[in-house]
């Protein structure tokens, strides 16, 4: 990504508050953690770029440089 930015996830629509993560530049790297709980079936779990932001937000294959980038979301189901 080019921009700032923040994101969050979401779980049913509800912000999931504790799974912010930003970057102030458009250097850095946007990387998180999370663990989130539910006991609904069907649940919906999506990222999602924080309305008020003035930017979207851009992915791009080489964030700039000559290099290509990879990125990863990975999501675990736990039993």
């Amino acid at each position: 990504m080019n921009e700032t930015g923040q994101l969050l996830l979401t779980l049913n629509g509800t912000d999931l508050k504790y799974t912010v993560v930003d970057r102030a530049t458009g250097t850095s790297q946007i990387v998180s953690i999370s663990i989130v709980t539910t006991t609904v079936i069907n649940s919906i779990l999506t990222v999602c770029n924080l309305s008020g932001n003035e930017t979207a937000l851009t992915i791009t294959s080489n964030a700039g440089g000559t290099r290509p980038i990879y990125t990863h979301l990975v999501i675990t189901q736990l039993q």
